[in-house]
């Protein structure tokens, strides 16, 4: 019997094969951990039945797991909760074996599984959980946490349903990953001073250093703006002798902060360009629109009159 023929409430291959490819596309797009979880949930909804579910995320410094996000029907939680994964006998069995564990009726199977007494509801109070699966969210050997569906019918998913999260599960676990190391690098950069020299009262200088990445720029010119209102400068000079590479990527971002600073009433100017980034423009047959350029400082500053 094939994996399609195992599924208990199977849809048209060609339908499934084009919904998972929306889930990876959709997950794989940078965004906050809460927009992930909530995108991973909606685009499941396309390939499988659930009522409700939940991601664990692990935290390796601590040893410990975070609900990072879950969701029952309409009601969502986005607000981390961080627990010991040994209290779950369940959870302790997925991270140990590296396997997807499910149950036709959590409540009927749990206990006979792991020799558990209770069990605890979940999502709606006068509900119980019955189809459950969770899956383990891996980057390689790594473990990163847990995928979790459920609902309140019985014996709702078979092999196939059980091959359609096993397929997911590795996207989810990037998705997860990148959106972590985005938000860690989004605090990074929140927290960097980027330099801002006022030549006088008039005009403003900001070295552009590095490579401009989207966090940096957006950074950059919420900066730039907030000078401008305190300090009421005309003028601001982007000095891009401190980049290191200035491709079409960079240029959108400058022109996007030249626009952002046209709008407040101040004008911009790009001065400092290395030679080798210019004649890789040139090559590449790009051209600044709309932005003014000077070769260096005291030419910027004769362009603007000041001398």
């Amino acid at each position: 019997m094939s994996v399609y023929e195992g599924s208990r409430h199977h849809q048209p291959v060609a339908q499934t094969i084009v919904a998972i490819h929306e889930l990876i596309r959709a997950i794989l797009l940078p965004r906050d951990l809460a927009d992930v979880c909530r995108t991973i949930f909606q685009q499941l909804h396309n390939v499988l039945q659930f009522d409700a579910g939940f991601i664990e995320h692990y935290q390796p410094k601590t040893d410990t797991m975070q609900t990072i996000y879950s969701i029952d029907g309409d009601i969502e939680k986005t607000e981390p909760y961080t627990w010991d994964y040994r209290r779950s006998k369940v959870v302790a069995w997925i991270i140990a074996n590296r396997q997807l564990i499910r149950f036709d009726d959590l409540h009927e199977d749990l206990s006979k599984r792991f020799s558990i007494e209770n069990t605890r509801s979940f999502g709606q109070a006068e509900k119980r959980s019955r189809a459950w699966m969770s899956v383990p969210l891996l980057i390689g050997d790594d473990f990163i946490g847990v995928l979790n569906i459920q609902s309140y019918q019985a014996a709702l998913y078979g092999e196939f349903e059980e091959a359609l999260l096993t397929t997911v599960a590795s996207s989810v676990a990037l998705a997860l990953d990148n959106a972590q190391v985005l938000a860690e690098l989004e605090l990074e950069v929140s927290e960097l001073d980027i330099p801002r020299i006022p030549l006088s009262d008039d005009v403003l200088i900001v070295p552009l250093i590095g490579v401009l990445d989207r966090l940096r720029w957006e950074h950059l010119t919420q900066t730039i703006l907030e000078t401008l209102r305190e300090r009421g400068c005309e003028h601001v000079l982007l000095d891009g002798s401190g980049l290191l590479t200035f491709d079409p990527d960079a240029i959108q971002a400058i022109s996007t902060i030249v626009k952002a600073i046209e709008l407040i009433g101040a004008k911009s100017m790009l001065i400092g360009l290395r030679p080798s980034l210019i004649e890789g423009l040139i090559r590449a047959g790009i051209h600044l629109k709309n932005i003014r350029t000077a070769r260096d400082l005291p030419m910027g500053l004769a362009m603007l009159g000041i001398r």
